[in-house]
């Protein structure tokens, strides 16, 4: 029997199926934009909308429109899906660019964002681990979970391209981006002497390939990702104002609510205020 649960979560919707003897089949139909985010935990997936399907293994992972989608869980299975209101996706592509072209080919039924599925490397099914229990979805994970999941996907799913004859530092500018993403909730980036020795680069050259590869410095572009994370936060409604400060690690929330009021203009409260209304999914 399959075993169907799901639990809502601060900006994305979490459904976890479980499969025994019986394959699970299910339809998705959006009234807007959501993306699903699937990962196989074990066994295998079917989907497909009116042209075309495709199935996805054991570690595979992919980002699909929820426009007139047929799901089938195959027999001994097990997913995990993450339903994204587009509205939050967006706010990932001041780090991630690519998503912005991604969304407008999704406006035209496009079935997956990223032409091939990705093999994890293994941090997503470490994270997706925090959020099952048991074959249950756990409830009262920690919020930061679900963004760090994210990111852990979006890194893999969204590589860097070829950059006019720069490719053989892709590698490493990958494990410097990963990095300073990770700290993202610290009130400093790690230290361009600290990142220099991890890509095998001196600063300088470090710091020019960076820029070639991201259009950025590496500062900037944690400063861009720390504040679109602060803004996806304020997404839930479950933490305050002062919490969301705490867990940036600011030093006090008056110096949090000017750096917010610089990047965007508003304060944090006039900005949650402004935030656009959700989706609705059907499932």
């Amino acid at each position: 029997m399959a075993k169907p649960l799901h639990q809502p979560q601060a900006f994305a919707w979490t459904n976890h199926f479980l499969t025994e003897k019986k394959p699970c089949r299910c339809f998705v139909k959006s009234d807007d934009r959501y993306i699903i985010f699937y990962y196989v935990l074990k066994g295998r997936m079917e989907y497909r909308n009116t042209t075309e399907q495709y199935v996805a293994v054991e570690t595979n992972m992919n980002m699909i429109s929820a426009i007139n989608h047929e799901l089938i869980i195959k027999e001994n299975s097990e997913i995990f899906f993450l339903f994204i209101p587009s509205e939050i996706l967006e706010c990932y592509k001041q780090t991630f660019p690519i998503i912005t072209s991604l969304l407008i080919r999704e406006q035209n039924d496009l079935t997956k964002l990223i032409d091939c599925d990705i093999k994890d490397d293994g941090r997503v099914r470490q994270l997706v681990g925090k959020q099952i229990r048991n074959g249950d979805i756990e409830i009262n994970s920690d919020p930061n979970i679900m963004e760090q999941l994210l990111l852990a996907a979006l890194i893999q799913l969204f590589s860097l391209s070829e950059q006019n004859g720069f490719m053989h530092y892709e590698p490493a500018i990958h494990a410097v981006r990963s990095t300073i993403l990770n700290h993202i909730y610290e009130r400093k980036p790690p230290s361009l002497e600290k990142l220099s020795r991890m890509a095998g680069l001196n600063t300088r050259k470090l710091e020019s390939v960076f820029k070639q590869y991201n259009n950025t410095t590496m500062l900037e572009f944690y400063q861009v990702a720390r504040m679109e994370a602060i803004y996806r936060s304020l997404f839930d409604y479950r933490k305050s104002l002062q919490d969301i400060a705490a867990t940036f690690n600011y030093e006090d929330y008056p110096t949090f609510s000017a750096a917010v009021k610089r990047r965007w203009g508003k304060s944090p409260r006039e900005l949650r205020n402004s935030l656009p209304v959700m989706s609705k999914l059907r499932l």
